[in-house]
């Protein structure tokens, strides 16, 4: 499977679905390729039935802001027309002036097998 994207585009944007034992929700997120972890925010985390209080894994993020601590949970993820099931992702709220919910990093496009083509504007999958 191919996707396009805007050849001049600052951010690749996706829509993915995020899913807990309580639920599912629709979030906007963006490829970060810089990120190793990928980020939900917490609010999605807690309304799909993800308890962050009970967490005891957690990741040291580095932002803009400095370095912060936060809980790792798992879900099930549907992007593109596929899906990682069981993926550890962090919840942390991006900045109020993010374009986006949440980060795609690398750890959820190596499960996808994702080839990033910046030259053809295309992920392959």
């Amino acid at each position: 499977m191919k996707i396009t994207f805007k050849s001049d585009s600052i951010i690749i944007l996706a829509d993915v679905w995020v899913e807990g034992p309580q639920g599912k929700r629709g979030i906007k997120m963006a490829i970060d390729t810089g990120s190793t972890y990928t980020i939900i925010p917490a609010a999605i985390a807690e309304a799909v039935g993800c308890n962050l209080k009970r967490s005891k894994n957690f990741v040291t993020l580095v932002t803009a802001s400095g370095v912060e601590k936060a809980p790792v949970v798992k879900v099930k993820l549907q992007i593109w027309g596929k899906e990682i099931e069981n993926i550890k992702v962090a919840a942390h709220d991006l900045p109020a002036q993010s374009y986006v919910d949440g980060l795609l990093g690398i750890d959820a496009l190596r499960l996808l097998k994702a080839v990033i083509d910046f030259k053809h504007s295309t992920i392959e999958l």
